[in-house]
């Protein structure tokens, strides 16, 4: 029994949930950290900060960085993560990175921070996606829907390959032609969703980042 009113059981809930963590898997170091931008804001003697979830690799204090998809370069000034000074965040960890050299109206959520040269931007993903068993109507070629992918929400036309609609609880390969690009990888996982009435309507994961045009 937990209650959050009197306290009683917490302690063996959190115990409960750090044992659990313990025997996940470590995140992937890949090498090539991303880091999707879920907030920014800045503060008075630090400038601008960026938080997110980390991916991929490791970032560290000194380090160049790249926001995308637009291009500007900064530095890593400080790192912290669960509120705690790094000079290194972890993949998997919940990170705040307080980075010189940009200012705070040039970054928004869905942005990623990344080394320069390790990702491309992209217009274009093949996904595959499964749609939800009560979606109130079939996904059909060429329609329009909301893209969720890391942070970032972008609208996209939809276009089926290989059949014209597909009804709810089915699957099938999308090709999205994105409004504006992002930065998205094999295996990641997005949410698409109907734009109106808003509902979401399916998801599943990216197949190619960077397909040629079918």
């Amino acid at each position: 029994r937990v209650s959050a009113r009197s306290g009683e059981g917490i302690d063996t809930l959190v115990q409960s949930l750090q044992d659990i963590l313990i025997q996940q898997p470590h995140r992937p170091d890949l090498g090539r950290p991303r880091l999707p931008v879920d907030r920014v804001f800045t503060l008075s003697g630090f400038g601008t900060i960026v938080t997110g979830t980390l991916l991929d690799g490791c970032l560290s204090v000194g380090d160049d960085v790249h926001i995308l998809p637009r291009g500007i370069t900064g530095r890593i000034r400080g790192l912290q993560t669960h509120k705690q000074a790094e000079q290194s965040a972890l993949p998997g960890s919940r990170t705040a990175v307080n980075i010189s050299g940009v200012s705070v109206d040039q970054i928004v959520r869905g942005d990623v921070v990344a080394h320069p040269g390790d990702y491309q931007t992209t217009k274009m993903i093949d996904v595959y996606c499964t749609l939800l068993a009560d979606a109130d109507a079939p996904l059909k070629h060429n329609s329009v829907a909301e893209l969720f992918v890391g942070a970032a929400e972008v609208m996209a036309r939809v276009r089926l390959l290989g059949v014209q609609e597909c009804e709810p609880g089915g699957e099938a390969f999308l090709q999205l032609m994105l409004q504006n690009p992002v930065v998205a990888l094999r295996g990641d996982r997005f949410i698409i969703r109907r734009p109106s009435p808003p509902a979401t309507i399916g998801g599943g994961k990216v197949v190619d980042p960077h397909p040629t045009r079918r």
